[in-house]
């Protein structure tokens, strides 16, 4: 057969447009002929793969049941559901997150809420007293701490003395300046 015939069948063959008769026309081309074009060997290799593939069909018995059992179902109109072990273990955790969530709606929604409520006003002025004295005591123990701040304070106080040497530090820089203005003039 030419090259060129070849080619076009091989185009037909790409777009699954090609007969059985044609495939085989292929078939036998990229078997039988010892050299072809370099352009074409990828297709001599795949053609032979499939040849050896078709020739060495070893299935097992357990596929051939569970695929004429497909057929079957195909033929009798009901649809055909193929899951594999990912997808029903993800739907298994979602009916478990479902479940888990309702329940603990149910029982959240059936389950009064303790809003520390008193019947008796005297019992809640008790509670509130305790919990005032409480947080008075808290709050004492911890400006306890805060007593050495005062000693700090009076630290500061002395450093106000500080001020007035500063000051007179100023005065004697004046002295000085009006000492050397002076010295400059009688020396001119």
């Amino acid at each position: 057969m030419d090259t060129r015939q070849i080619k076009i069948l091989l185009d037909r063959y790409n777009r699954a447009e090609t007969s059985l008769g044609e495939e085989q026309i292929l078939r036998e081309y990229f078997s039988g002929l010892s050299e072809i074009p370099a352009e074409l060997e990828p297709y001599r290799t795949t053609f032979r793969y499939f040849d050896s593939m078709r020739r060495s069909s070893v299935q097992k018995p357990e596929l051939e049941r569970k695929l004429e059992g497909l057929i079957d179902r195909e033929q009798d109109g009901r649809p055909v559901i193929m899951l594999n072990r990912k997808v029903i273990r993800w739907i298994s955790v979602a009916a478990l997150a479902i479940l888990i969530s309702t329940t603990v709606l149910i029982v959240n929604k059936n389950r009064k809420p303790d809003l520390g409520t008193f019947e008796d006003p005297e019992m809640a002025y008790q509670e509130a007293q305790r919990t005032l004295l409480y947080i008075s005591q808290t709050l004492n123990h911890s400006t306890k701490e805060l007593s050495n701040i005062s000693k700090i304070n009076s630290g500061v106080e002395n450093l106000k003395n500080l001020d007035k040497l500063n000051s007179g530090m100023d005065k004697l820089k004046l002295i000085s300046k009006l000492n050397e203005t002076a010295t400059n003039e009688n020396k001119y």
